[in-house]
């Protein structure tokens, strides 16, 4: 359980991480806001004439498509703490932290810790450029607050695939080579269209991506039709992932400090 040991360590890894943050802001803080920023801006300006569309649900596009670029920032520069956590176990500082001794669990915890913080700083800017330039937040602040929260929640699961792949491969470019992946979820989602719009593959795909709920939860937060059954799939769908990566995280984890 969370003994006041593994807090203080925790918090200690996330201190650590959140300095070799400062130390690369371009990668840690602002590239995970500026391809959002691009797409939010381009495609709402290039598809503004969507909003003929009945089944879009809106007259205002801006409002529309931000929420899947809001939620993008949890991808994008995707892999900096796993990356890092393959570099400290190359470089031997994993030992040392075991010589103070530094539970495990918390070098996880607290490089997810900061996982979770980056991305807020990235989803802040977005949404408000997003609502600078016309977007609704009828949920007010309250429901900014809650789309910062998504954000960080998909960061740790959807971070928790490069934890595997980092711990797996001990390669500390393999997280940065996964990078992409995420153009292909947020295509395969309801960024831009309605799922009722989609061809029928599509659809079904996007109906099975976790993507598209934490999606509609954001839209849903910015322009009303609030849905309990969405964000409740939403969250849900977060943790299931989370608990299958930090399964395979922590077994590799496990075996990579019995190695040593």
């Amino acid at each position: 359980m969370f003994s006041a040991k593994l807090i203080r360590d925790t918090l200690l890894i996330f201190r650590r991480s959140f300095r070799e943050g400062l130390r690369n802001p371009a990668l840690a803080f602002i590239f995970p806001m500026v391809p959002p920023l691009i797409g939010a801006a381009l495609f709402s300006q290039l598809f503004d004439q969507i909003v003929s569309l009945e089944q879009l649900g809106t007259d205002n596009y801006v409002s529309f498509v931000a929420a899947g670029f809001i939620m993008m920032t949890a991808m994008s520069g995707a892999g900096f703490t796993a990356t890092g956590l393959v570099v400290d176990a190359k470089s031997g500082y994993l030992d040392r932290l075991r010589l103070l001794p530094v539970r495990p669990a918390a070098i996880l915890l607290g490089r997810q810790l900061f996982e979770a913080t980056r991305v807020v700083p990235a989803a802040v800017t977005v949404l408000v450029v997003a609502v600078a330039i016309g977007a609704d937040l009828t949920a007010g602040v309250y429901g900014g607050l809650a789309i910062v929260g998504l954000v960080a929640l998909w960061a740790v699961a959807w971070n928790g695939i490069f934890f595997v792949v980092a711990l797996r491969s001990m390669n500390p470019q393999a997280p940065l080579a996964l990078q992409p992946m995420f153009f292909l979820v947020l295509a395969l989602s309801t960024t831009f269209v309605p799922a009722v719009v989609m061809p029928e593959w599509i659809e079904t795909v996007s109906s099975l991506n976790p993507f598209t709920y934490f999606t509609d939860s954001t839209r849903m937060f910015m322009i009303g039709d609030f849905e309990w059954g969405t964000l409740a799939i939403a969250i849900g769908s977060a943790l299931a992932l989370l608990a299958v990566t930090q399964y395979f995280a922590v077994r590799s984890f496990s075996a990579l400090v019995r190695a040593d």
